[in-house]
């Protein structure tokens, strides 16, 4: 079992097309050579139980197949699981779900051919794992991310697409979090945010904060374009109370990775933020879902996990 790669496959991603996707992907990998062993997760929690069962059975090559939050699920079940440590796991995840932003920054191909011929290659990274200790069902609680963590306006968005993922919406990819985004500012109330890093203490209004290891969320945005993610820093962006005209306005920088350009916008690095929402608990989101309620503290742990990529991230000169 342990040079087997396990397939663990979220057929409810992309809104039920990524379980039908899997049967021409399964079919292409099997005429590449390429035969996983494949489990079907069938509830909300299940990718994890699954993850955990894995590791003890003996599997230590472990891939999920779905979008961002498939991939979520699985690194929360190998970092809560005992039979091993999570570094003798090697994570893999096959993009098949609304944004994919994890593998858009590591260059994971959507292409089964391609997507074996990776595999093949066995391309290992060691990246950041980021922790929230935060509440769940009114208990503390930790949980475990590996692209982008947020608060305020982003967790309001993720609430949004809870909900969204509930309808029969048909939006896909960048036009469904376009369709978020300007859903969300209709009703949304800036909220007064603490922010406690290096031992400051910030207290403002805050439209959006975004605790990055990786560099992408919402479909391809670019909060943190010069994220590292094997530093052990988070890159953390803040975006200053500002008027809603001025978020549309700069929309489009969101997306170039130019946001910097507004002088609200500021960004610096730490390896542990308290955040804490002045008037009451604030939703919290991690790699695209909602986790749980602040208030919330993050930190890093420096390259806790093997991950498979088709590329190794181009560094950047971080500018602040």
């Amino acid at each position: 079992m342990k040079d087997r790669w396990l397939f663990i496959i979220n057929p409810a991603s992309a809104d039920g097309k990524g379980g039908i996707k899997w049967k021409s992907v399964h079919q292409a990998m099997l005429k590449a050579g390429f035969d996983p062993v494949v489990w079907s997760s069938e509830y909300n929690g299940h990718i994890e139980q699954l993850v955990e069962r894995a590791c003890t059975e003996g599997f230590r090559k472990i891939a999920s197949y779905g979008g961002d939050g498939s991939l979520n699920a699985a690194v929360n079940g190998l970092l809560v699981q005992r039979s091993c440590n999570p570094d003798e796991v090697l994570l893999a995840h096959y993009p098949s779900g609304t944004g994919n932003d994890w593998c858009r920054f590591f260059k994971v191909p959507n292409n089964p051919k391609d997507w074996v011929s990776m595999a093949n290659n066995g391309l290992e990274f060691r990246q950041d794992l980021g922790i929230i200790d935060l509440m769940k069902k009114g208990k503390p609680a930790k949980h475990y991310f590996v692209n982008i963590a947020g608060v305020a306006y982003e967790s309001q968005c993720a609430v949004l697409i809870t909900e969204a993922r509930k309808s029969s919406n048909l939006l896909q990819g960048k036009l469904f979090y376009d369709y978020i985004v300007f859903k969300g500012l209709l009703s949304f109330e800036v909220p007064e945010l603490t922010l406690k890093y290096d031992g400051k203490v910030r207290k403002e209004k805050i439209f959006n904060l975004s605790v990055a290891i990786c560099r992408h969320n919402g479909g391809g945005m670019l909060p943190a374009p010069y994220a590292d993610p094997s530093d052990g820093m988070f890159d953390v962006t803040v975006f200053e109370d500002m008027p809603k005209w001025m978020v549309l306005k700069d929309y489009p920088k969101l997306r170039a990775g130019t946001i910097f350009k507004n002088p609200k916008i500021t960004s610096f690095r730490t390896d542990k933020i308290e955040i804490i929402r002045t008037d009451r608990p604030d939703y919290i989101e991690a790699d695209g879902e909602f986790v749980g309620m602040g208030p919330a503290t993050f930190t890093t742990e420096k390259q806790a996990l093997r991950v498979l990529v088709g590329e190794i991230p181009e560094e950047k000169v971080f500018p602040f």
